[in-house]
């Protein structure tokens, strides 16, 4: 192997060892810093001003330019967007984060390889040439050779600035961070941390397998837990095995199986529910805003509650104990006697009301018979009044005084016609 083959090798060997640094330090892991949000807000701000400047240098167009042109085209792009979830949103941005950097870091090695390859000729033909012909040749033939390997040659590269070095690290290190904070935001904390929503649900779960467990409830407390289903369901999984494991400790039944169990209780009550035991229901729901004659309304439900069921009875003398103190049956007992004295007593008022509405009758019947006497005998006068008008008229006489008489006359025969349609109507009303 020539001198100038054995400094080719170790170039290489250094340009290897170069890239194997890079692989190293992309390999290692970084460090997570918490941000402030005055922070995350500024680094936010460079990245963005970063990026755009990257894209500018590529021929691309900056971000804000990318979002006004997908909004205005976003139509037409709907069939092509792919499906936004969360491990999708974590994926996508670890994956195209990590593959920016991974392009840059690889354009940095290719810029410098390229920059390395064009000055280490320049400086091989700064030394002095030997005058041997066949090295000459050689070297030549090695030259085109690769050449011929190569179909297309790279482009010379300018070397990378300093400036755009330390905008790629700090886009990496934002990246990064940002990252970070959006695993933590947006998968982390909703599948570890407890909301107080979902403590709130846990913690009803809980008393409910303590009172279904200690056999302290009603069919109907029972079906409460499919209300609670649509809770269960937002909880965390660490939370779900815990209830299932506490339900199974005190029901015998995880909260699924006891959840079926519950289903199939409601679909059977609402095949056997009938209008009857449902009347009795209502009634014993409301017993507190009903007036007594309402309540006595269980005194007629009585056969109706013998032809139910004996779980249906069950539930109504559970529902009768805890709004009025006694068992149904007992109820309608006590309702049945308030009942029996109110009709007596009702019957007692009827029969005191008519003694009264008699001897009212009888007022009244003096107080018109009086009333008609009188107006019999002013009728009379009128008619004696008129024959006197008719006699002065004729005479020729003064009738002022008799037209006066005549008038006060038909006043009083006018109160006492009032009067005797009055008795009329209170003798008529009284005696229905």
């Amino acid at each position: 192997m020539s001198k100038k083959d054995t400094n080719i090798d170790a170039y290489s060997k250094a340009l290897l060892d170069k890239k194997t640094e890079y692989n190293d330090e992309l390999k290692k892991p970084k460090e997570e810093k918490e941000m402030s949000d005055a922070e995350r807000k500024q680094a936010e701000k460079t990245l963005s001003s970063a990026l755009d400047m990257l894209r500018r240098e590529r021929g691309q167009k900056t971000i804000a330019e990318e979002e006004r042109f997908y909004q205005e085209h976003k139509d037409d792009l709907k069939d092509t967007d792919e499906d936004f979830t969360t491990s999708s949103l974590e994926k996508g941005q670890s994956n195209e984060a990590l593959d920016l950097v991974h392009a840059m870091l690889q354009d940095m090695s290719n810029d410098e390889e390229d920059e390395d390859e064009d000055v280490a000729p320049v400086a091989k033909e700064e030394r002095p040439k030997k005058p041997k012909k066949k090295k000459e040749k050689s070297e030549k033939k090695e030259k085109v050779e690769k050449k011929e390997k190569k179909p297309k040659e790279k482009k010379s590269k300018k070397p990378m600035k300093t400036t755009t070095k330390i905008v790629l690290a700090v886009i990496f290190a934002g990246l990064v961070a940002l990252g970070g904070y959006s695993y933590k935001v947006l998968i982390y904390n909703p599948q570890n941390i407890v909301s107080e929503s979902q403590q709130k649900t846990y913690d009803k779960l809980v008393s409910y397998a303590d009172e279904y467990g200690d056999n302290m409830m009603s069919d109907a407390e029972k079906l409460e837990l499919l209300d609670l289903d649509a809770d269960y369901k937002k909880l965390l999984d660490k939370q779900k095995i815990s209830i299932n494991e506490y339900f199974k400790e005190q029901t015998g039944k995880t909260y699924k199986q006891l959840l079926k169990k519950m289903e199939n209780l409601k679909e059977t009550k609402e095949k056997v529910k009938l209008p009857g035991y449902q009347k009795i229901m209502d009634l014993l729901n409301n017993w507190d805003t009903k007036s007594d004659t309402e309540k006595m309304a269980v005194v007629d439900m009585q056969s109706t509650y013998s032809s139910l069921s004996k779980d249906l009875k069950d539930e109504v003398n559970t529902l009768s104990t805890s709004k009025t103190g006694k068992e149904f049956m007992d109820l309608c007992k006590e309702q049945e006697e308030l009942k029996t004295a109110a009709e007596e007593k009702a019957k007692e008022e009827e029969e005191k009301q008519k003694e009264e509405n008699k001897a009212k009758v009888q007022e009244y019947q003096n107080s018109l018979a009086s009333a008609q006497n009188e107006y019999n005998v002013y009728s009379q006068y009128a008619k004696s009044l008129e024959d006197d008008l008719a006699y002065a008229q004729q005479v020729g006489e003064d009738t002022t005084d008799i037209q006066a008489q005549i008038i006060t006359n038909n006043q009083m025969l006018a109160s006492l016609q009032q009067q005797i349609t009055y008795y009329e109507q209170m003798i008529s009303a009284l005696q229905s």
